[in-house]
Order: structure tokens, then C-alpha cells, then sequence
């Protein structure tokens, strides 16, 4: 396997820490019948209820499968709240295997098995996944919160298998966001399902306008816990059908908010940068 294949394999396991048509995923039984309620009612009940947090650290085990090939990898977590995405990867024998730091328009990798390194922006994993990622995606799902850097347009709600569905069918994102040459935003459309007893979301569904229903990306949060009075994902389940069809269980450990945390990442000198 040359270096440019594992790093693709690492780098994807890194980035592809998002969404999921899982049949894994808990059923949620409603002891109750929901009322309906409007979007603007449940949009703002899913803000009230996101996670409010300045860092966020957590120990992880994670399942990678793509091609019946099937990874397992364990890791480190610490997220700086809109700034930073710092993740650690580790084999069973615990000995670190890559490092990603993840900023608002970069990322950097380090692959300590073949002692090589990448940087670069996330147009490379649009290009790998044929998807649409960007940081704002990356940490919201990690979080299990909403897009805070797009627009809402074309919208409504309504109840789907116990869960309160709210449909938007255009999400750009806005002036203030867009970074230096970018020519225009991609339009997305999103579908947000969420739980009746405490708004915490439940699934995603994310895709371009105008793409195929083949190629999206999809997550599920089968579990929240209480840390320091508020909802948590523990466990997540994660498709993306593109390309090729890549699934992922998440499975969080001890998670901690706002504590002091560090992110250090530092290249060797003696590691080869990888080709983009």
C-alpha cells in the first residue's frame, strides 16, 4: 500500500466523522401522541436546545468500513468551539497511528506509519467523496447540532415516524462565511429529524441541490447523555453514499466540555509531504 492510498484511507477514516442510514439506529418509541407544530417553533427549539460549549474533549472507538473492508480504530476528540477540530488515531496496540488538525479553511495530517504529512484545504475531500464538507459540517455533526454558517430558505415541518421532520431546501452559506476566491456557494439541502422530548436532533440528511438521491450524506444520533446539563451524542451512525459507500460507528467514551485542552500537531522534519 504506497503512502498517498494510506494516507486516503486515514484521511477519509479522519474526515468522515459525519452521517448514517443505519439500520443500527434506535427505533424511538413515543409513549404519547406529538402535537404539529410549525418551523418556526421547532427551529427555535433546536437552537434553545444545541450544545453550548467553548471545548469539547471525549475518547472514542470507531468502525470504518468501505469496500467490505472493515477498520477499527480507537481516538481523541478535542474540538475548540468554531475554531478548531484536533483527533487522534490509535490501533489496538495504542500506539499513536495519524494525527488531523482541522481549521475553518484547512486541514493537516500526519501519518506517523509511512512518516508522512499532508496540507491542504477541503476541496480534496469534495473531490475524494463527492460530497459537500466543510468545517461548519464537519463540527455540527460531530455535535449533533444545526449549520450556523448557512442561510434557511424554502422550508417546512411536519411529523414523520414519532419525530418532528423539518425539511430546508436551501441552505447557502452566507457572505460573511465565504472564504478568500471562493466563486460561489454550494446549495444544500437538509433534513433535520427531532426528537419530541427534548429537541435534541436525531438524524440528518445532507445532499446538494439538484444531486442524486444515491449521493448524500446521512447521520444518526442513537444515544445522548447528560454532561454538565446538557444532551451529548454518544453514539452516532454514519453513511455516505457516493462514490463508494463508506460506513461508520462512533461510539464516544468519557466526553468533557469546556475544560483547558491543547492542540499540539507539530511535523517532522524528516517526514515526506504527500502529493495532493
Amino acid at each position: 500500500m504506497n503512502s498517498r492510498v494510506r494516507f486516503l484511507l486515514f484521511f477519509m477514516i479522519s474526515m468522515l466523522l459525519l452521517a448514517s442510514t443505519s439500520c443500527k439506529s434506535k427505533k424511538v418509541i413515543l409513549k404519547k401522541s406529538i402535537h404539529e407544530y410549525g418551523f418556526d417553533y421547532l427551529y427555535a427549539q433546536l437552537t434553545n436546545n444545541q450544545l453550548k460549549f467553548n471545548t469539547l474533549t471525549a475518547r472514542f472507538n470507531l468502525s470504518f468500513e468501505m469496500d467490505k473492508k472493515k477498520t477499527s480504530l480507537r481516538g481523541q476528540l478535542r474540538i475548540q468551539n468554531d475554531s478548531l477540530i484536533w483527533i487522534s488515531f490509535s490501533p489496538a496496540l495504542g500506539i499513536e497511528a495519524a494525527r488531523v488538525l482541522l481549521r475553518n479553511d484547512s486541514v493537516f495530517f500526519i501519518n506517523r506509519l509511512s512518516k508522512s504529512y499532508f496540507t491542504g484545504q477541503y476541496s480534496l475531500i469534495d473531490s475524494l467523496l463527492n460530497t459537500t464538507i466543510d468545517y461548519n459540517v464537519l463540527q455540527s455533526m460531530l455535535v449533533g447540532n444545526d449549520l450556523t454558517q448557512y442561510d434557511i430558505n424554502k422550508y417546512k415541518s411536519s411529523v414523520d415516524g414519532g419525530l418532528y421532520k423539518i425539511n430546508i431546501r436551501e441552505r447557502r452559506k452566507i457572505k460573511r462565511y465565504l472564504k478568500s476566491g471562493e466563486i460561489a456557494s454550494k446549495v444544500l439541502v437538509q433534513q433535520i429529524w427531532l426528537d419530541p422530548d427534548h429537541f435534541r436532533i436525531r438524524r440528518i440528511d445532507l445532499k446538494e441541490n439538484g444531486e442524486s438521491i444515491k449521493n448524500n450524506l446521512q447521520v444518526f444520533y442513537d444515544d445522548y447523555v447528560e454532561i454538565d446539563g446538557q444532551l451529548v451524542p454518544s453514539k452516532i451512525y454514519i453513511d455516505i453514499n457516493s462514490q463508494k459507500k463508506i460506513h461508520i460507528d462512533l461510539d464516544f467514551g468519557k466526553t468533557e466540555l469546556n475544560q483547558e485542552v491543547s492542540f499540539p500537531f507539530s511535523i517532522p522534519e524528516k517526514y515526506d509531504k504527500m502529493l495532493n
